[in-house]
C-alpha cells in the first residue's frame, strides 16, 4: 500500500510490463492529484503496451475533480523530502521529484506525457482556432483558468498549454502491433490510418465540447484541452491494447 505524497490517500495500484522483468512490476496512481509514483527505474523501462496502458489509463480520470498539488512532497518509502528535478526527453523537458535515496520518483499525469513524448506545444495556427473556438481554458497541470486572450501558459504555474501528439501515439501502437504488421509497408499503412484516427478523434472531441457550451448542455466553464484529447484518443488506443 502506498499512500500518495500529496493527499495521503490510499493509491490505486496498477500492474504494468517493463523490459528488465518477464513479470508485470506494480505502479501506484493518484488520479485526484493526476500523480505517478514510480519505484527505481520503472517509467524509463515501460514496454509500448505499458505506455500506451497508463496513457488510456489518465484519459479515463480525467473527468475527476483535481486536487492541488502542494509545494513539497516526502518519499512515500523512507519519508525524506522528494527532490525537484528537472530532465530532458530528447528535445522535450520534463520535471519529476525523486528521492535521494533511489525509492523511487513522483511524476505528474502532465509530465509523464511529456517524457513519453505524448504532448505537443500547440502550433501558431492551432492556438488561433483554440482562441476562435473556446474563450478558457484550465490548466492541464493545477487547474487554474487560462484566458486564451491573453496569453498561452498558466498564470499560477506557468505550465504552457499543450495538446496531445497523434504521431507520437501512433508511432507506440505501431511499435506494440509490429509482430502482427510484419511487412513493413503494412505498418507503414497502418501508422498513417492511425495517425489519421487520432486526429480526427481528438478535432471531433474539441467541437462537442464548444457544441456543448453553445448549447448550454453540460458545458464545462473551463475547458482542459489535454484532458478533452486523452480522454477522446485513450478510448482508441484502448481498442489496439485488447489484441
Amino acid at each position: 500500500m502506498t499512500l500518495c505524497p500529496n493527499c495521503s490517500t490510499t493509491m490505486t495500484e496498477k500492474e504494468v510490463e517493463v523490459f528488465m522483468t518477464a513479470r508485470p512490476v506494480p505502479i501506484d496512481a493518484c488520479a485526484s492529484c493526476r500523480l505517478f509514483w514510480f519505484d527505481q527505474h520503472e517509467s524509463t523501462s515501460l514496454t509500448p503496451r505499458a505506455t500506451l496502458g497508463l496513457f488510456q489509463y489518465v484519459g479515463s480520470v480525467t473527468r475527476e475533480r483535481i486536487t492541488p498539488l502542494a509545494s513539497r512532497f516526502n518519499c512515500p518509502r523512507c519519508q525524506t523530502m522528494l527532490e525537484p528535478t528537472k530532465d530532458l526527453q530528447r528535445t522535450t523537458p520534463f520535471t519529476y521529484w525523486r528521492c535521494d535515496f533511489n525509492h523511487g520518483r513522483l511524476i505528474s499525469f502532465n509530465q509523464f506525457l511529456r517524457e513519453k513524448n505524448f504532448i505537443r506545444t500547440p502550433s501558431p495556427a492551432e492556438l488561433v482556432r483554440l482562441r476562435e473556438t473556446i474563450r478558457q481554458v484550465s490548466c492541464s497541470q493545477c487547474g487554474a483558468p487560462i484566458d486564451l486572450a491573453a496569453g498561452s501558459a498558466c498564470s499560477h504555474c506557468g505550465a504552457p498549454i499543450a495538446l496531445i501528439d497523434p504521431d507520437s501515439i501512433a508511432k507506440a501502437i505501431r511499435q506494440l502491433t509490429t509482430a502482427a504488421n510484419a511487412g513493413s509497408d503494412a505498418g507503414a499503412n497502418a501508422e498513417a490510418a492511425t495517425r489519421a484516427a487520432l486526429v480526427n478523434a481528438q478535432i471531433d472531441a474539441f467541437l462537442e465540447v464548444e457544441r456543448a457550451r453553445l448549447h448550454e448542455e453540460q458545458a464545462p466553464e473551463h475547458v482542459d484541452v489535454l484532458a478533452v484529447g486523452a480522454r477522446a484518443l485513450g478510448a482508441l488506443v484502448g481498442a489496439f491494447l485488447a489484441v
